[in-house]
Formats: structure tokens, sequence, C-alpha cells
């Protein structure tokens, strides 16, 4: 039900799964979603067969057809395309599951299609690339890494993470490493559960992280407080940074992102007196923003200042997993030709080997470079997007758009076709861990309805496309063989071990790079980064106020007063996911706005009333909380809500992050008003 792979124990009777049992003892009583994995599998909204539509798009409207039938709609619509037009029309999009992602890209790779994108497109690889760009690729999953903390790490920087609802299994980490003397400092517009216990709690106007950040340096730079060893070894361009940081004064960060210049220093000081210090940050709260990718990088650079970057209690690169071959055939991308934003986004496409699904719509309604016609999904969150609307009014000129998934959602009203997917239960699945270890999860029932797993999906329209060959013939056992070959480990060996056989990986090693250096162009930390000045961006980190904003846009302020925030996590729901699941509705029935008790009284507002939220996009209809936990001048929404309260019908989907193209989900100007019936 999320991507934590955490471990659970299934009991089953008479061929039905009618118990689980967590096994992680940490995690049991934090996350309510495990024991909602039954609701899920055996849910009357489940989608049991395949499906085409017979209304309008966005009716709704179905009936149920045979899988042969589907397929064959499929492939002949992707044959007439590619004979036509080229294989280059079609785009295929996965979000959810993660784990037949690779089943999926090959797919689209063997038919000839370059526009393979994923929600990556607005979620994680921004992160990835700011990572990347400043300590090189090895350090891509820098962020993922940075949840945990270790006895060694005196100072943990929480910025933007909900923590206890994004990542519960952590939560009593947190807990256990504030009682024996961490120092904690916590950057949040939301007074959030990690906030409070924190020495420091750093509340910013969204989409300012970046100057909160350089201003931070300003103080540890001019203080003398940074790492001069390091910096001096093992930095690329320290100079300069130095020199632009010096506008940064808390007093002008202060006036930029709301946080009283004596807290911005003092949490400088905390932070860089209580080394080794270890940064935690979200896949999403400080990129969903229009200088996303600086911001972060920003952000990151906070650890090479203090020297905490690969010592034991700072951060680290993620621990290694055992050695497996890549089935994408990612390597065919480069001569598959230019696809989705690699023309506006040259920088994420080459390096991050994605196309940018934001130039989605541009491409469908400009026909340029080239026209895209069909529209292939799995789990395909519309509601993911910016500016929703626009979004379906655009997909609705395609020739064919197919969804694959486990329920009805505003992508499969739109659907021309719907395929079924069989869950996690009912599949084989190969789960590869940090530290070498390697388990196969096998089906422990058997598929219900006329649904399938997704890799036979996959291989079944491979076939229909003349393809078989090149996907094992449909035989997964195959498949997961020739993934497992660098690893010596085969599937007879893994169902000799249910419980998982780990292979030996070498530790890296405490300083790493005095070893072997960093891998970047210098070999060193970038704060000037050598490849963001080849493509042409700024080098150095810079900071850009967001277009909509109490500074750049002071007209529009004036109308729209008020900042949105989206997206902040809820334990309840993965994303878009189990909205549907009572057990899991009943802790968040609906969606709440969170405004400030000042900004609420100035409008006549009143907790519990109905209010509407507008944009220069639209607007959502939503039940106001008046909460001081959200600080004064902001707003905070849930996202993926379907219909009235889908907060992305607010966002803006042309001005866009100019390296990564992400969208500013989290800090556009709004306006809200009580709703009078």
């Amino acid at each position: 039900m999320c991507d934590m792979y955490c471990p659970t124990k299934l009991h089953v009777k008479d061929g039905k799964a009618v118990k689980i049992e967590m096994l992680d003892k940490k995690t049991e009583n934090l996350c309510p979603r495990w024991k909602a994995q039954l609701e899920f599998v055996y849910n009357p909204e489940r989608i049991l067969c395949p499906l085409k539509r017979v209304g309008e798009r966005g009716e709704g409207k179905f009936r149920k057809i045979s899988w042969d039938e589907a397929l064959t709609k499929i492939a002949d619509k992707l044959t007439e395309l590619k004979t036509s037009i080229g294989a280059k029309a079609t785009a295929f999009y996965i979000a959810y599951t993660k784990e037949p992602r690779p089943y999926f890209r090959r797919l689209a790779y063997l038919y000839g299609s370059p526009n393979y994108c994923t929600e990556t497109s607005s979620c994680f690889s921004a992160g990835w690339l700011a990572a990347s760009l400043t300590f090189g690729q090895d350090y891509g999953y820098f962020l993922q890494d940075s949840r945990s903390i270790s006895q060694e790490t005196k100072c943990k920087l929480v910025w933007s993470s909900t923590v206890r609802q994004s990542s519960p299994h952590f939560w009593q980490d947190y807990i256990d490493a504030v009682e024996r003397g961490m120092k904690l400092i916590v950057v949040d517009p939301r007074r959030t559960r990690i906030a409070s216990m924190a020495d420091i709690h750093l509340q910013l106007r969204p989409g300012t992280d970046g100057a909160l950040a350089l201003g931070m340096m300003n103080v540890i730079i001019n203080q003398g407080l940074y790492d001069k060893d390091f910096i001096d070894n093992w930095s690329n361009g320290f100079d300069k940074f130095s020199e632009y940081v010096q506008i940064f004064t808390p007093e002008h960060v202060s006036e930029i992102t709301w946080v009283p210049a004596d807290k911005i220093t003092e949490a400088a000081t905390l932070f860089a007196s209580n080394t080794p210090t270890k940064i935690h940050t979200s896949p999403g709260s400080t990129i969903h923003h229009q200088n996303g990718v600086q911001n972060t990088r920003a952000i990151l650079l906070l650890s090479a200042l203090t020297g905490s970057i690969e010592v034991p209690g700072g951060n680290r690169k993620i621990t290694a997993q055992a050695p497996i071959k890549d089935i994408s055939l990612k390597e065919r991308l480069p001569e598959l030709g230019p696809g989705l934003g690699s023309v506006r986004f040259p920088l994420f496409t080459e390096l991050f080997m994605e196309m940018q699904s934001n130039m989605l719509v541009s491409q469908i309604n400009s026909g340029e470079p080239y026209p895209i016609k069909a529209l292939i999904g799995a789990g395909l969150n519309i509601q993911f997007f910016a500016n929703q609307r626009h979004l379906v009014e655009t997909l609705k000129k395609l020739d064919l758009i197919v969804d694959i998934d486990y329920f009805h959602t505003p992508a499969t009203r739109i659907s021309d076709i719907v395929l079924p997917i069989s869950s996690w239960l009912e599949r084989h699945i190969l789960i590869l861990k940090a530290g070498g270890q390697i388990r196969l999860v096998e089906p422990a029932i058997e598929p219900i309805g006329d649904t399938l797993p997704e890799f036979m999906i996959y291989a079944k329209l491979a076939e229909k496309l003349g393809l078989k060959d090149q996907f094992w013939g449909g035989d997964i056992e195959k498949c997961f063989n020739e993934v497992l070959e660098p690893s010596c480990v085969s599937v007879e060996d893994l169902r000799a071990h249910p419980e998982g056989i780990t292979v030996p990986v070498n530790p890296r090693p405490a300083r790493y790079y005095l070893e072997h250096g960093f891998q970047t162009p210098s070999g060193k930390v970038e704060f000037k980064s050598s490849i963001l000045a080849k493509y042409g961006y700024q080098p150095l980190p810079v900071y850009r106020e967001p277009l909509e904003s109490p500074i750049n846009s002071p007209k529009l302020y004036k109308q729209f007063s008020l900042v949105l925030s989206t997206g902040a996590r809820t334990i309840s729901y993965t994303h878009s996911q189990h909205r549907n699941l009572k057990s899991l509705r009943r802790i968040m029935p609906e969606p709440l706005l969170e405004i400030n008790p000042v900004d609420a009284k100035s409008r006549g507002i009143s907790n519990g009333d109905r209010v509407m939220v507008t944009s220069p996009r639209g607007e959502v209809i939503i039940k106001a909380k008046v909460t001081d936990i959200i600080l004064g001048g902001v707003v905070q929404m849930p996202h993926h809500w379907p219909d009235t309260a889908n907060a992305n019908n607010l966002s803006d989907d042309l001005n866009l992050d100019p390296i990564s193209g992400f969208p500013a989900f989290k800090s556009q100007l709004c306006q809200v008003e009580k709703l009078v019936l």
C-alpha cells in the first residue's frame, strides 16, 4: 500500500486471506495502512475485468470485455500509430505501483517510444537532480537515506518533513535521539508533531527555502563555523558562493522568509556547533517550487559546509543493494529520439533518463515537435498534474487512453480501455533491500476475478505487438533469473530460502571521497555546478522568488493575499490512494483547509465553515480548519482529493522550475472566502 515493504505475515484459509500481522513492532501501532490490506484486496469497488468505454469520456460508462479483445484493440491502435506517425506518438506513464516499472519501461522502449514517464516528473527526481549536481550521481538518493538517525548524529535538521506521518517506521528513532540529547531543528510553515519536539522551529513562507538556507550559511561562514579543511580540499566554487551569500544577511532573509532574524542566527549556530549533523528533507516539500532544484541544492550544501558528508552521523550514500541487471532497456533511450520535455528541460531528461510528463499537455496541443496521439497509463493519477481541468480537456483530444488500475479514478473515467491489476498478494514480487538482501514474495492467493499481475499484462501486450520473445515469453521466473544474474542467485535458490538471501556487499567506508573523490566533473562537492553551467543554468544555488508572491507580484497579492501550500502528508493515505477504504477514511473523512485564526477572523470564517479557495487558475470548495499550527498568511490543503476539493485545480501548469520542469504546488497565491449557501 506504499513502497516501504514493511514485513507482514499473512494467514490464508481455503484460498482466502483472512488475517494479517505486522512483524515490524516499531511500526505496528504507528501506521494504520497495513491493517487495511485485506480491505483493499477484497474491496467490492475493485475493478475485476477489462472494460471498454461506451459513453462519452468522463461519463464513466463501460462494458465488460475479454482480455483478448482489450489487448487486441490496444495493440492494433499502437501498431497503426507506429506505422503512420511513429512509436513516439504514444506516451507511457506509470505512477503506482512502483515495483513493476522496469517491465512497463521495457515495453515502451521495445515498442520504440522514448516517452516513458513516471510520477517522478513531479516527485523526488528534482531532489535527485539537486543531490547529483552537487555531490555526484551516486548521491542521487541522498534524500532517501536522510530519514535515518545514528548514535553519532549530534544535530538533525528536518526540513519540511512531517516524519510521523510520512516515515512512521523512523518515528521512535527520533524520540530516542532527542531523549539522548540530539539537537533538533525543524523548518516547516506548520507546527507539526516533529516541530513541537524541536529545539528551534523555523516557520517560513513556502517557496523561500533557498533564501533561508543561504541565510544560515551566511551566518556559518561569517562566524567561521564551517569546516575549513573540508571546504579547502573538497569543494568547488566556494569563493564565489561565499561572495554570493553575503547579501543574505539574517535581517534580509527575515524579510523574505518571515522567519525572525535572531532565530535564523540561532539555528545556524546550533547546527554548525553540533557536528556531525544530518539533514532530512522531503522528496516533495522543497522541490515543488519554481526554484526547487536550486533551493534544495542550497539546503543540501549545509551538510558540506559543516563537513558532515560521508562521516558517521552525517549524510552518507545509501547502503548498497545486491547487484542486479537492469532489464528496463533504458540504454536504448538515446537512440529513440527526443521525447517529452527534452527540448525545454534537457538536463532533466538526459540526467534522470525519463521524459518530463508535465510537457504532455503542451505537446498534445501544439503537435510540436511531433503529435502525441495515445497514452498508456498504469495508475494514471491525473490529480497529480497541475491545473487538472486543463489536463483533462487536453487528454480528451487523444485517439486512445488506456489505464491499468485497481479501482475507478478520475483517470479511468476518461479512458477508452481499463485493465484490472492483481494486488501484491496475488502476484510475484522480487524485493531488494539495502545491505544485499534479496527476497522472493510469491502469490499468497489466486488473482481475484479476471485480474492479471502487471508483468503479465505487459507481457501479453508485448506478444500482441510481436515482441513475445523479448518479454521472456511471459515467464516471470525467467525475467527474475535474468535480473538476478549479477548476484549469482536464482529463483530456485530464493524458493529454498523464503526468509531471503543476503548477498555480501562491501560497506562504503567513512570519508569514501578521500580515495575516490566525488562523482562530479571537479571530483569535489560543487557549490558552483559544472553541469548546470554546461547546460546554460546559473551554476551557484541562487535564490529566486516565486513568481506569485508578496514580493514578486504585489498587484496579484492584493487580490490573492494568502500563500497556498498543498500536500501535507496524512498517515491514512498514500497520496491519492485508499480513500475508498472505510477504516482509513474514518481517520480523515474529508479534506480540510488549514487557516490561521487571524486570517480566518479577517474573512469571517469559523472552524468547520465551507469556504471557496480561488487562484488565477480556478477554485475549489473545502471545509475550513481554523488552527494556529499553520503560519499566518499561509493556508494548506491536502493533495489528491477528487472532484471539487482537488488542490491541483488551483496550480500553475505553465511556469515550471526551469531545471526540472516541476510545478510550484507548494508556493502559489490564493484567496479564501466563506461560502454563503
